[in-house]
């Protein structure tokens, strides 16, 4: 059977559930046809069609609860911000780079308020949960990413008066790194969880051995 007409990309502002959700009886159509082409002549008499049509609604439904729950914390908007950027570069050749930075404290909607504060107009900010703040910046190529998100997440972590330690950044560059969001994403997230210490890699100060003798300075007066 031939596929749908519609487009299948979820409308800008809308979430892939609902979109999904607007084509019900176009999709339920196509999987229909395509469950009475696979089936025999014996097999449409033992399960007839009323059957089956409530076992594809049945999936259909639980695909858009899927679709509408989403990635949490920004993750579907942090996805819309990066097609966008994709659609530019495919139509004008714009490259970018995805930054993710990492919350230097426990206050991400801080962190997420000093990093659009630092960034430069045209640049994307977006949360993407964990207290980890995307930017996406425009024109960045990757020979010139690292002194751009450095400077980026410098100037942010100084305006939070540099509590905490200086934050990691996990980046990817398009296309070099992926061609879709969830390419880009990947590797972003691979590279800032390869960056960011651990407990156990943290430097510690321990005290060990016995206490160190003083002198003092007046023996007579001691």
């Amino acid at each position: 059977m031939s596929s749908l007409s519609e487009d299948s990309r979820p409308e800008r502002g809308s979430d892939a559930g609902s979109a999904l959700a607007r084509r019900r009886d176009a999709v339920l159509r196509r999987w229909l046809g395509m469950e009475v082409e696979r089936s025999s002549v014996g097999d449409l008499a033992e399960r007839p069609l009323s059957a089956r049509l409530r076992e594809l609604e049945e999936l259909f439904d639980a695909a858009v609860h899927e679709l509408r729950s989403g990635p949490a914390d920004g993750g579907e908007q942090l996805y819309e911000e990066l097609s966008r950027a994709l659609e530019r570069q495919q139509s004008i050749g714009v490259p970018f780079t995805l930054a993710l930075l990492g919350a230097p404290s426990t206050d991400a909607s801080g962190w997420l308020a000093a990093v659009s504060e630092a960034s430069e107009e045209g640049t994307r900010v977006v949360n993407a949960g964990d207290g980890t703040a995307a930017v996406i910046l425009p024109g960045v190529r990757p020979a010139e990413a690292d002194a751009a998100v450095d400077r980026l997440r410098a100037l942010a972590w100084s305006s939070t008066g540099c509590h905490g330690r200086l934050p990691t950044a996990g980046m990817a560059s398009s296309p070099q790194d992926g061609e879709t969001p969830g390419e880009l994403m990947g590797v972003a997230r691979e590279a800032l969880q390869r960056l960011t210490p651990g407990d156990a890699d943290r430097p510690r100060l321990e005290h060990s051995g016995a206490d160190a003798s003083v002198t003092p300075l007046y023996p007579e007066l001691s």
